[in-house]
């Protein structure tokens, strides 16, 4: 919200990014953020193990 009472609504891919990238750093400088709406991806790690192995050994395999 900006000092007048005018609110704007700034994203990362706007075509005036640096007015969003000043607005993260601008500590009330350039109005007060009313909200904001991060997208987040969850987090993994993910990896593959993979090797040759007996028949009889996987079926006597146990996850125990």
């Amino acid at each position: 919200m900006l000092g007048d009472g005018k609110t704007i609504t700034l994203t990362c891919n706007d075509d005036d990014k640096d007015l969003f990238q000043a607005a993260c750093l601008s500590l009330g400088a350039l109005g007060i953020i009313v909200s904001v709406k991060l997208q987040c991806e969850p987090a993994f790690r993910l990896q593959q193990v993979q090797y040759s192995a007996p028949l009889q050994d996987v079926r006597n395999y146990s996850l125990s």
